[in-house]
Parts: C-alpha cells; sequence; structure tokens
C-alpha cells in the first residue's frame, strides 16, 4: 500500500473527522475528505508534505490562476473554450462537499427544493456522507464509495477542480482531475432521441452549440440512475437532462451555469451552480492525479471505521 495514502489518510482522519462523517480516499488523499468542509477547511496534509492550502500541481510547483499572478486578460476568443481552468478566487471553491454551492444541502436551501413525491422519497432513502441526509458510515449508500464511476453531473458538482478543455472541430473534451476521466462535447449532432438510446452512460450523450460567438450550451441525456446529482445525494430518473451554460468572460475567464431538470424526481427545473468563476491556469500546469482505487477505498474506510467507532466496552 502506497506510504503516501495511509499517511495522508490517517493524518486527515485524526484531524478532521466527526463519528458521523465520511470520506472518499483516491490516491493521493484529495477525494471527499481531501475536500471536505471546502471553504475556510481547517488544514490538511498533501501527499507531498505540503500545506494543501497552498496550491502546488503535479510537479510540486506553485500555482496561481494567470489573472490572480498580475497579467491582465484581452478579450474572449471566439469559440474557443481550450486551455486549463480552476475554480477562482480559490483553487478549492469548487469541491461542494455539502452540496453545490447555489444549492448546499441545509434546512433552509432543502426547503426549497422542487422534489416531487417520487423524488423526495429516492432522497430519503439516499444516506450520505455530508448534507441533511448524513449518515453513520455504516450507512451510508453512496456509490462513489465503492469506486463506482462518479458520473455526471455529480463530476462538476462535487470537487471541481482542474479541467483541461481541448476542441477539434467536432468535438469539446472536457479532462477532469477528478477521478482522471474526461467526457466528449459533440458539435455536429442532435441530442439522441429517448427510443435510440440502448446504453446509459456514467456520463451521458453530450452535444454542444455556440448561442454567441464566447456562449457555449450543453445538454446532457442518457445517464445511468444509480449516479447521484452531487455529493448530498440529490436523485435523478433516466429522464435527466443537464444544461451547462460556458460564457467565456474574456480571455482568463468561464463563467459556469448548471440547470437540472428531470420531470420525474423535480416538478420544476433548479440551478445548483449559477456564474460559477472559472480561472484560466498557464500552459505548463500538470494536474494532480485524483483516482478512486478500490484497495485504497477500502482501507481508508477500515481506517474511518477504527476511528469512529466507540471502544468496546471491557468485560
Amino acid at each position: 500500500m502506497p506510504r503516501r495514502f495511509v499517511a495522508s489518510a490517517i493524518a486527515i482522519a485524526a484531524l478532521t473527522l466527526s463519528p458521523v462523517t465520511h470520506a472518499q480516499a483516491p490516491a493521493g488523499g484529495q477525494g471527499r475528505q481531501g475536500g471536505r468542509g471546502g471553504r475556510g477547511a481547517a488544514a490538511q496534509p498533501a501527499p507531498n508534505g505540503q500545506n494543501e492550502n497552498i496550491h502546488v500541481d503535479g510537479w510540486n510547483r506553485k500555482q496561481e490562476s494567470l489573472e490572480a499572478s498580475g497579467k491582465k486578460p484581452g478579450p474572449a476568443p471566439a469559440r474557443d473554450l481550450s486551455g486549463i481552468w480552476e475554480p477562482v478566487p480559490r483553487y478549492r471553491d469548487g469541491v461542494f462537499a455539502s452540496g453545490p454551492r447555489d444549492m448546499p444541502s441545509d434546512a433552509a436551501h432543502e426547503a426549497q427544493m422542487p422534489y416531487t413525491p417520487m423524488g423526495k422519497q429516492a432522497m430519503a432513502s439516499h444516506k450520505s456522507g455530508f448534507g441533511v441526509n448524513i449518515a453513520p458510515i455504516a450507512e451510508i449508500n453512496d456509490p462513489f464509495d465503492n469506486c463506482d464511476p462518479i458520473g455526471f453531473p455529480r463530476i462538476i458538482l462535487f470537487n471541481l477542480r482542474a479541467v483541461q478543455i481541448v476542441q477539434t472541430p467536432k468535438q469539446v473534451l472536457m479532462l477532469y482531475q477528478n477521478t482522471r476521466t474526461f467526457r466528449t462535447i459533440w458539435l455536429d449532432r442532435e441530442l439522441p432521441k429517448p427510443a435510440e438510446i440502448t446504453e446509459p452512460r456514467w456520463f451521458g450523450y453530450s452535444v454542444g452549440k455556440w448561442t454567441d460567438p464566447t456562449t457555449l450550451v450543453v445538454s446532457t441525456t442518457g445517464l445511468d440512475e444509480s449516479t447521484w446529482i452531487d455529493n448530498v445525494g440529490r436523485p435523478h430518473s433516466d429522464q435527466l437532462v443537464v444544461e451547462e451554460t460556458y460564457h467565456r468572460v474574456d480571455q482568463f475567464n468561464i463563467d459556469l451555469t448548471v440547470k437540472i431538470t428531470d420531470p420525474v424526481m423535480y416538478t420544476q427545473p433548479w440551478y445548483p451552480l449559477k456564474n460559477f468563476r472559472l480561472g484560466m491556469n498557464s500552459d505548463d500546469f500538470d494536474i494532480r492525479e485524483m483516482i478512486c482505487a478500490v484497495s485504497q477505498q477500502a482501507l481508508f474506510n477500515q481506517l474511518l471505521k477504527n476511528t469512529t467507532d466507540p471502544a468496546p466496552e471491557k468485560k
């Protein structure tokens, strides 16, 4: 077992866990627990020995967005999102452990959620490590905690960290730090009709259209029902449609808005993110690994269990 994981996992468990919280532990210790608490979280050890609040890339070089480094952005290029992007002003602003920024899972926001009766029932059945459905470790049924694929839209609504966008004439490719995975957004076709989707996907079928020279609107459907929308267990059906709007504000900034539409689970569309800012990094930024490994996840779960379970009574 890699020492970098074991040391990081033990330190994180000792520093930050309460008896009912849970953690995802990809290689490098930066999964669910690596993002626990989001803004203002206590300093946590990184596998390279640095404080994780000091931002370094995969080659352990300190990093900041181009705008933060003092460069002045030029105008937004036409129909071009290519580059390496991260949340700004703080690179951990996309952690969203307790739900996405504009719809976190607390009593006030849950009261605003437009659940159908089926949606409310499905949400109640999801036992998560954070939010209103927080549960003891043994009761959590988050599929991602078994290293099932994180799926979409959770890939952008939980631990949204570095993402490299690569464009070809027919595609926009999203290369994510989280789970080291990618999505393909097609520019040359329409969404498949429901009858044409014989293979639901973890990340769905995505098509994008430029609505103006600086705005790409992406629609995604055909999503596997076993995934959660976000880290707190918001449910979806096979009728889920996710709409992302990427607006290139200028050379160094993109605003991301996400709309959720699912008539089975929700009475109306809702927005987990509105104008969430992504800033461009330098082109030599090396995206770190953040991978859910089954063996390391099992060890991490055991470490948590040992840390949070009460000591056995002496006879």
